[in-house]
């Protein structure tokens, strides 16, 4: 099951609410504001709700029930909203309104994809927004499709060393040793309809881009 998660209003993609209107959505602190405007109710709600207003705070009270967790907390809202997800029973969590903001969000946001218990359970996490899809790739053979909506992939290495191999790719690869730190693998094409990405050991970000008209 798939369910998308709302953190705010930046860098979203055009005319997301219309195209999604019908897939379940969890509302993350101002995510669940934003969904309530666009008349979409969210599966559930989490956070502090720091940032909404004390009006827009009672609103949410009243129409959705919403249970503000502590300011002072162990984990982001965005952590405790990935986790109650996936014990609902979701496997593929799309997350928007992420990025764009403060920087240490954005890396906790990414930490959350490393987590060893939803890489056990093969929870499926992407980051989205206009411009960017970033996901993390574990050992074995993936698979991935040409894009006119994505024309660049990069692959960061993220864990001691990477072996990788590509295939279908503008620039392919054969049994590539990656250190943290190179950059070999940024800015590729796909050039086929389909690709072929082997992680034949550790773990890589999968970033696909485009740039903004």
């Amino acid at each position: 099951m798939k369910i998308n998660l709302l953190c705010g209003d930046r860098h979203l993609p055009p005319h997301i609410f219309s195209k999604l209107s019908t897939e379940p959505w969890g509302g993350i602190d101002r995510g669940t504001l934003i969904l309530s405007e666009h008349s979409i109710v969210p599966v559930f709600s989490v956070g502090d709700f720091d940032s909404v207003n004390d009006e827009e705070r009672e609103i949410l009270k009243k129409t959705l029930n919403i249970h503000p967790v502590k300011a002072e907390k162990d984990d982001t809202d965005l952590a405790l909203g990935v986790e109650q997800a996936i014990q609902k029973g979701y496997t593929e969590i799309d997350i928007y309104g992420a990025t764009g903001g403060r920087l240490d969000h954005f890396m906790g946001t990414l930490q959350i994809l490393f987590k060893s218990d939803y890489i056990k359970k093969e929870i499926i996490i992407k980051v989205i927004d206009k411009q960017n899809e970033i996901m993390l790739l574990n050992t074995g053979t993936h698979q991935l499709h040409k894009s006119d909506k994505y024309q660049y992939v990069s692959f960061i290495p993220v864990n001691g060393e990477v072996i990788l191999s590509l295939s279908g790719f503008k620039y392919n690869l054969n049994h590539q040793h990656l250190e943290i730190g190179s950059t070999l693998t940024i800015s590729n094409e796909v050039n086929r309809s389909m690709a072929i990405i082997e992680v034949e050991k550790g773990q890589v970000l999968q970033m696909r881009s485009r740039d903004l008209e």
